[in-house]
């Protein structure tokens, strides 16, 4: 089926490779593409396989769905459902912010992602504004699992992984971490898209002065004027520094900022989305930067690429 696919246009660059967009004559798709050299270097072939096995459990609406995998001498290859809107940090940064209205819409498309992967145990641990993209309807999913982790219950996860804005106090402190990193990180999201600011984030892009400004916990922030009263309790909630004090993702549709909101409508998908993108074709990755992707870096060779992949 590989050999079927014809390649329409580069969506993004991750840690391990590149996602494309690909189509045959009845169907798009993105097409991630892993650098076996480059997984193989930096040791990371149980995290592949891990992304595969943990995506392929992850049969959910708001989840982007892999729907088959392949590989050959240089790559593995994840085939999965094209979110064609573009990234949630793209429509922010374009809008300034959003409205309470169109930030609980995204909100509660992510807390349905969240419920449904906490629910089997399942941690995403880089949950952030790059890795929720909007589909062709206006509908978020969230994306790329290549540090999602499954626990069992009363269990911890212990790898400090993610990105430093989003980082949980517990897993900066190392203090091990389950779901409730996962809920810290969407109050930095819920932030985000109504301020259009970052909660934590160095205004140098320091990490450790962002790991200080976490530590220093949800209590100093200040809030601007446009975040009501309702949704910085909401915030404070996601981001309490004792993550056993947090909001469940269970939780969540029950507090007061999503008072008369119609989750049911969310669930079935028949609420109408505040943004829908603009794409005019089944190839069409306008709301998409491509063409300012960096080039794929080059690896030496590394023997044996191949055999720890078997069951990819």
């Amino acid at each position: 089926m590989l050999d079927d696919l014809c390649k329409v246009s580069p969506l993004g660059v991750g840690g391990f490779g590149r996602v494309q967009e690909k189509n045959n004559t009845s169907k798009t798709y993105a097409l991630k593409m892993l650098n076996k050299q480059h997984i193989v270097a930096m040791g990371d072939q149980d995290q592949v396989m891990n992304e595969k096995d943990i995506m392929l459990e992850l049969k959910s609406d708001f989840i982007v769905r892999l729907y088959k995998t392949f590989k050959d001498d240089d790559y593995l290859y994840l085939l999965m459902e094209p979110c064609l809107g573009g990234e949630l940090w793209t429509l922010i940064n374009e809008e300034k912010g959003l409205s309470h209205k169109a930030a609980k819409f995204y909100t509660a498309c992510v807390t349905e992602a969240l419920i449904f992967m906490h629910s089997k145990g399942i941690i995403h641990r880089d949950l952030k504004l790059e890795n929720v993209l909007i589909d062709s309807r206006g509908y978020a999913k969230l994306i790329d699992f290549g540090f999602a982790k499954k626990v069992g219950p009363g269990t911890k996860a212990k790898t400090m992984c993610g990105t430093a804005q989003y980082n949980a106090p517990e897993m900066i402190l190392n203090k091990g971490h389950d779901t409730a990193a996962d809920i810290w990180s969407l109050g930095v999201i819920v932030f985000a898209m109504l301020s259009g600011s970052s909660l934590f984030a160095d205004k140098d892009d320091d990490d450790i002065k962002t790991f200080e400004n976490i530590l220093a916990g949800i209590d100093v922030v200040f809030f601007p004027t446009e975040i009501k009263k309702i949704a910085e309790d909401f915030i404070r909630k996601l981001c309490r520094n004792n993550p056993t004090k947090r909001l469940t993702a269970q939780e969540i549709p029950k507090h007061g900022w999503f008072e008369n909101f119609r989750w049911k409508a969310i669930r079935k998908k028949t609420m109408k989305p505040p943004f829908i993108p603009k794409i005019t074709s089944p190839v069409d990755t306008r709301n998409f930067d491509v063409d300012h992707l960096p080039e794929e870096k080059k690896y030496p060779s590394t023997t044996n690429v191949s055999s720890w992949d078997p069951d990819f």
